[in-house]
């Protein structure tokens, strides 16, 4: 049976939550430690953002493999 996946796992999810964290970083009505806070929230989303890109690509090429193997 096939994971059931948030809205919190999607890559646009990921992407607006980068896109919110930059701009909280870099808006100048923004406190100080607010601003760190949000550069770490951004750099940590976007560390995720790319696993989990690496993770589908890695999965499609191994049913692609899977496919191919079943073909034969």
């Amino acid at each position: 049976m096939a994971e059931k996946q948030t809205y919190f796992g999607t890559p646009t999810a990921l992407s607006l939550m980068i896109v919110a964290a930059v701009w909280a970083a870099a808006s100048s009505g923004t406190a100080p430690y607010a601003r760190v806070v949000a550069c770490v929230w951004a750099v940590g989303t976007a560390v995720n953002l790319v696993l989990l890109l690496a993770r589908r690509r890695r999965e499609r090429r191994a049913a692609a493999e899977t496919a191919a193997d079943t073909d034969c």
